[in-house]
């Protein structure tokens, strides 16, 4: 019976992990996206580098999460 329930709770507490995963990439891609947009709303040249900087940075991000859990996330739509 102990058993059974360590192993309920240890699927269980894997299939958080896996979504927990893909939650985190598409943050990633989300903050990647708000910020593309902000790119292309800025007309100062300050602006457009500052919201190009960090585009790319949480592309990189979701890029890096992507590889690292590959396999191992269920995707999230």
């Amino acid at each position: 019976l102990k058993a059974k329930a360590r192993w309920q709770r240890w699927e269980e507490e894997l299939s958080l992990v896996q979504h927990e995963m893909g939650w985190t990439v598409s943050w990633f891609r989300y903050k990647e996206e708000e910020w593309h947009r902000r790119y292309k709303k800025s007309v100062k040249p300050g602006h457009q580098a500052y919201a190009h900087q960090q585009m790319c940075l949480w592309g990189k991000f979701g890029s890096e999460a992507e590889n690292s859990f590959k396999e191992k996330m269920i995707v999230v739509t």
